[in-house]
């Protein structure tokens, strides 16, 4: 059993119906990666969720790991191209990817590694996704300041970890509109408390969806002990999480929460090229 999982489910509302039908954008991109700057200057972020045929897993899981690994060495846009795969259902996958921007994003389709995957998933037979992907597109955001923020600072690419365990968290949140403001100062403060009090958290990226007002979609990712999941217990009982936990029961959502856990996975074809 899960129950540090199931806490933190209950504590911030989340009924995550993994069965769900999912949104499809006409963009079709993924992503993976890992680092943790305490810089927040925006960036282009996506997280992507995509269940594979059993039969096509390890071909799918090779193609992506492709894409994942030429779009980190070939494109100076890229930010992190993380791969994450669920903690109880082998064949669900879920993706993050941040770029300086949304011209680098596009830049991404047109190259040849991402083109090279597309190939794969349009001329495989039958088709290897068990459904549509949902692609959740968003920009970063974190203090105060960076709404408004007008400097010239550019995000920095996140360092690719592959020396430990890495535990990743996918959320979305829908707060009620008349409590926005609210909901991201306790988000700020959670994120935070998390990025200069907990050294087992890694990253901690929040942002407002592109496509909707008052969504908010996040990567997390810990490391420690039973595959990074010690480092996410440690967050989960702090004072800045128990902060958020306060928040959530005032009953603050206009609909349910959603999570995803997922362990991140390193390629081995990146590993034997940098043998």
């Amino acid at each position: 059993t899960h129950q540090k999982e199931i806490h933190y489910i209950i504590m911030i509302g989340l009924y995550h119906d993994r069965t769900s039908t999912l949104s499809f954008f006409c963009w079709i991109l993924l992503l993976v990666g890992g680092g943790w700057p305490l810089v927040h200057s925006l960036a282009w972020a996506l997280n992507v969720r995509c269940r594979v045929k059993p039969a096509h897993r390890d071909a799918w899981l090779q193609q992506i790991q492709l894409d994942q690994a030429g779009t980190r060495r070939d494109e100076p846009g890229n930010l992190q191209f993380v791969v994450g795969q669920d903690v109880d259902d082998s064949n669900l996958f879920y993706l993050h990817e941040e770029f300086v921007d949304r011209a680098a994003w596009e830049a991404h389709g047109q190259t040849p590694h991402f083109q090279k995957y597309m190939e794969y998933c349009q001329s495989s037979e039958p088709q290897p996704l068990e459904e549509e992907m949902e692609v959740l597109v968003y920009q970063t955001m974190g203090g105060e300041d960076d709404d408004d923020n007008d400097t010239e600072s550019k995000p920095q690419k996140r360092p690719v970890i592959t020396d430990r365990p890495l535990f990743g968290v996918n959320v979305n949140l829908y707060p009620k509109p008349e409590l926005c403001q609210e909901f991201l100062e306790v988000i700020r403060n959670n994120q935070r408390g998390t990025e200069t009090t907990e050294p087992l958290a890694l990253q901690y990226t929040f942002g407002e969806s592109v496509e909707e007002d008052h969504v908010f979609y996040f990567h997390e990712q810990y490391t420690g002990d039973n595959r990074g999941r010690e480092g996410f217990d440690a967050h989960a009982a702090t004072p800045h999480f128990a902060a958020w936990e306060d928040f959530v029961r005032t009953d603050p959502f206009a609909k349910p929460p959603e999570v995803a856990f997922f362990h991140i996975l390193e390629p081995a074809v990146e590993r034997e090229e940098e043998s």
